[in-house]
């Protein structure tokens, strides 16, 4: 009768996953993963000014909805964000340098929250959020390649290793040129909001007007 092989257990198991997740074709596969987003990085870091239309998804699967919006979003440096909805029109988050807005009145016009920019600046600012030093803050891995937009992308999921807002998140990069072209985020509520950016503009000035909210004459405006 053939002998039964032995049984690896807890302890042998672990030692044969960490000795696959160390053989050369995964450690290459990451490390292209990881040399293409600081290829995205050296892209971007140079830039003052970009702006970009985005349409987002966002999938609520605890009241199994999905709400889509559309419109352009611009960012300047150090910490100025400007995503503002053509539809929804009229809502918008902003980052002026000192707070981040948002105000949302096509859900309730009546209120708007403000926050630290300092709090804000990093899930606002997709290059310090995903592309500055990604191997210390996310466990990165390559998810393949797609298609976005008619535009060839390397998709690259990175999983925090620190304190973060969203479980996981997948970035699409341009094949051709270095650049952004959609982000996932899987929230901790669950929520998947999915950004795509077209017609990408480096330098171009939106104007001062564009990184700055005033609340609306009685809308009540909630700390956080």
């Amino acid at each position: 009768m053939r002998a039964r092989a032995p049984s690896l257990g807890l302890g042998g198991l672990l030692l044969v996953t960490l000795g696959a997740a160390a053989l050369p074709g995964v450690a290459t596969a990451q490390n292209r993963a990881v040399r293409i987003l600081h290829d995205a990085a050296d892209r971007y870091a140079s830039v003052e000014t970009l702006c970009a239309d985005f349409r987002q998804q966002l999938e609520i699967p605890l009241l199994r909805t999905e709400r889509t919006g559309a419109g352009r979003v611009c960012q300047g440096r150090p910490n100025l964000f400007g995503m503002r909805f053509d539809d929804p029109e009229g809502d918008l988050v902003v980052v002026d340098g000192a707070y981040a807005w948002a105000y949302f009145p096509s859900s309730d016009p009546r209120t708007a929250l403000r926050t630290s920019a300092d709090r804000a600046a990093g899930g606002r600012d997709f290059h310090r959020e995903f592309l500055v030093d990604p191997e210390l803050r996310y466990d990165v891995a390559d998810a393949g390649t797609d298609e976005v937009e008619g535009r060839a992308t390397y998709r690259i999921r990175m999983t925090p290793v620190l304190p973060s807002s969203y479980r996981s998140a997948l970035v699409w990069i341009d094949q051709g040129e270095p650049v952004l072209r959609r982000v996932r985020l899987e929230e901790e509520n669950g929520n998947v909001r999915t950004i795509t950016l077209s017609d990408v503009r480096f330098g171009e000035d939106p104007g001062d007007t564009w990184f700055s909210f005033t609340p609306p004459e009685g809308v009540l405006v909630m700390q956080r």
